[in-house]
């Protein structure tokens, strides 16, 4: 692959002040986890940040930090168990409906 400055990397874009690709033909068959290691590099050297999530607290924590960021608000922990028991995460709700209140309702 071409070298490539970042000019901007944000949450939302990233900007390079030049990049070529190169055409690549494996000669071999790649592993999944050979696969997913090159992905996750490759979108590293664009600017994004790859997160060591392996359970289910530190996805909800990671939740909890993007949700913050992005409204720019900060839960007390009270206020966060209530948003998130009550209107992300209700007991009362399928998957199906938690799916589409993250999706399309921008809780």
């Amino acid at each position: 692959m071409s070298l490539y400055n970042i000019v901007v990397s944000t949450e939302e874009a990233t900007v390079v002040s030049e990049y070529v690709a190169e055409y690549y033909v494996s000669n071999s068959y790649q592993s999944e986890a050979a696969l997913e290691s090159e992905f996750i590099r490759l979108l590293q050297t664009q600017g994004y940040e790859y997160l060591q999530i392996h359970n289910e607290a530190a996805l909800i924590t990671n939740l909890r930090r993007q949700l913050e960021l992005l409204n720019r608000y900060t839960f007390t922990d009270d206020e966060w168990s209530r948003f998130f028991n009550e209107r992300i995460a209700s007991s009362n709700e399928g998957i199906v409906e938690k799916t589409r209140k993250i999706q399309t309702d921008h809780v």
